[in-house]
């Protein structure tokens, strides 16, 4: 910045005001002697000593005339106008850092793009690593019914009488038909369907209320709903396209007693028959695998061990735990029933995904018993579908 003295002013006052100058960031030390002198005549440290002490002269000598000024008022006009130059000077020396600050902030930024530019300028190229994902060749699909208690005859009503629940052999029926139609419906992809029976597939005879609900003898009810599931298993596995494998374990309903005594012969279960029965009547259909009988199943989908119990323990978590230790395995996935209501709980980590336990709904429903005992639940079916990745979804079909 140049400052040149204005026509007919004093070489005094354009000192003062180029001293003011560099006071006020204006400018600098060799521009003041350029001003003042022609040429910087001296380094740069004089040239400071210098204009220090130019601004001390020219201050005395403001002062010194100020002091010789009689007039009380012209002084205190003066005295007024020399604070109101100090502000003003004080305001644009504000202005003048806040302007330098504001260029200096700006430089950084300026040069911290540069840098970032010319880091990005000795990067190589960025070649994306493409990975592409295939869903898995096989998907297997997993079912599960529980207490169908068949043969039971009740009606649940409500507080003003209304139907709750009604249950027989032909609701029975009615929802076994239902839930194909609605898997039939709803065509999700897997290559095998698992069909798991999870106990109580008959009321049996373990206390009064059974006795009150029977409208046959329990053997001749095993057999008919053997006969039952033979034909629905034949026409799931034909109308969803998909081979099928079945399995049954037994529950305490089915468990051979008289009434409210203790089972004599636990392992005497009427579900054995049951399985036995659609064991013989379909071993001639080639799309249709019945698997083994047992306490449990235990079974492997896709890297993960999954074991299916009725689940009269009311801790299925202590279940998987003392099964585990039993059979020295892992298991991600522990299935139970029992209690007509559906829940699921991640309990740690597994092979594949959360080692989780589940309760499944029951397909008769609240019966009395349920209501007695405040356990509430719609009837229902429990279906997922499995893949390498775990887990796909799941999903409860309702059916009343």
């Amino acid at each position: 910045m140049e400052i040149k003295r204005e026509k007919g002013e004093s070489y005094i006052s354009f000192a003062q005001r180029v001293t003011n100058a560099v006071e006020d960031g204006l400018i600098g030390y060799e521009e003041w002697s350029t001003a003042l002198l022609g040429a910087v005549r001296y380094s740069a440290e004089n040239l400071r000593r210098c204009y220090l002490f130019t601004k001390q002269l020219i201050q005395n000598a403001e002062n010194d005339d100020i002091e010789q000024i009689s007039d009380v008022d012209k002084l205190a006009e003066i005295r007024a106008a020399q604070d109101n130059l100090i502000k003003e000077r004080k305001r644009l020396q504000t202005i003048n850092l806040q302007t330098q600050e504001s260029y200096r902030n700006m430089a950084r930024s300026e040069l911290m793009l540069e840098q970032i530019g010319d880091a990005i300028k000795s990067l190589e190229p960025i070649r994306v690593k493409r990975f592409n994902y295939t869903i898995p060749a096989e998907r297997t699909g997993l079912l599960i019914v529980a207490d169908q208690h068949y043969d039971s005859n009740f009606e649940v009503n409500g507080l003003w009488g209304e139907t709750v629940n009604v249950y027989n052999k032909d609701v029975f029926a009615d929802r076994m038909w239902s839930l194909l139609a609605k898997m039939d419906a709803d065509r999700f992809d897997y290559d095998v369907l698992k069909v798991v029976s999870l106990g109580d597939a008959l009321e049996g005879l373990i206390r009064m209320s059974s006795l009150q609900k029977l409208r046959q003898p329990v053997v001749k009810s095993a057999i008919e709903f053997a006969e039952f599931m033979s034909q629905w298993l034949v026409e799931a596995s034909n109308r969803l396209g998909v081979p099928i494998e079945f399995s049954i374990v037994p529950g305490n309903h089915s468990t051979l007693r008289i009434l409210t005594q203790k089972p004599e012969f636990p392992e005497e279960n009427l579900e054995y028959i049951i399985h036995k029965f659609i064991q013989l009547r379909l071993k001639d259909e080639q799309n249709i695998k019945v698997e083994p009988y047992n306490d449990v199943y235990f079974t492997t989908i896709h890297n993960e061990n999954m074991v299916f119990s009725h689940g009269e323990s009311k801790d299925l978590v202590e279940l998987m735990g003392h099964l585990e230790n039993l059979y020295d395995v892992t298991i991600d996935r522990c299935y139970g029933a029992h209690y007509h209501s559906s829940s699921t709980r991640d309990v740690g980590a597994g092979n594949v995904g959360s080692k989780q336990v589940i309760r499944v709904p029951s397909i008769c429903g609240v019966d009395p018993y349920a209501v007695k005992c405040r356990k509430n639940n719609r009837a229902g079916a429990y279906f997922a579908v499995f893949d390498d990745d775990g887990e796909c979804f799941n999903k409860i079909y309702f059916l009343n």
